[in-house]
């Protein structure tokens, strides 16, 4: 293994919440695909189309933290800003690598734990509708990626560059 994640933390809004942060799952990009077996194909193919599947995180948290638990189920199209800073030890060089990934998208509840008395409770949160997704690490771009308009950078390449000029944007 190369890089070992050594620590997170995730800021809402320039807030930091790490501390009530147990575990978050990120969705890596998805191609949206189609099925296609032309004539004489035996095997089927899945064919990346000029889109990406829809993007959501997930985020367990520790404690009832109201200042997260307000920003659940709020009205349609309120984005937040959320932003995961993970320091990242590179096992072949020996330094510490930050790696941040920045997302906009709307809050919604998931699940909470059993309520008992004495006990740590906390719950879960669903980052869904994401409109804004990048992917740093260090100086690196991995991912960075815009709803509208629309942006999809990976690897430092501009994927959608040629479709973007003859829309005309």
């Amino acid at each position: 293994m190369r890089d070992i994640m050594l620590g997170f933390t995730m800021f809402i809004a320039g807030n930091d919440h790490g501390i009530d942060t147990e575990t978050v799952k990120l969705q890596m990009p998805k191609s949206v695909t189609q099925e296609y077996r032309g004539g004489g194909m035996d095997l089927a193919v899945n064919q990346p189309m000029a889109a990406l599947e829809p993007m959501e995180a997930g985020v367990k948290l520790a404690g009832l933290n109201t200042d997260i638990s307000s920003l659940i189920a709020q009205q349609q199209g309120l984005k937040t800003r959320v932003t995961f800073r993970l320091a990242v030890r590179d096992r072949m060089h020996g330094n510490v690598v930050p790696h941040v990934v920045a997302l906009e998208g709307e809050f919604n509840g998931d699940s909470t734990d059993d309520l008992q008395r004495g006990e740590k409770a906390g719950f879960d949160v669903l980052i869904q509708g994401i409109t804004y997704y990048k992917r740093m690490a260090g100086d690196r771009v991995i991912h960075h990626l815009n709803a509208y308009p629309p942006k999809r950078t990976i690897n430092g390449v501009n994927q959608l560059a040629e479709i973007n000029h003859a829309l005309g944007y």
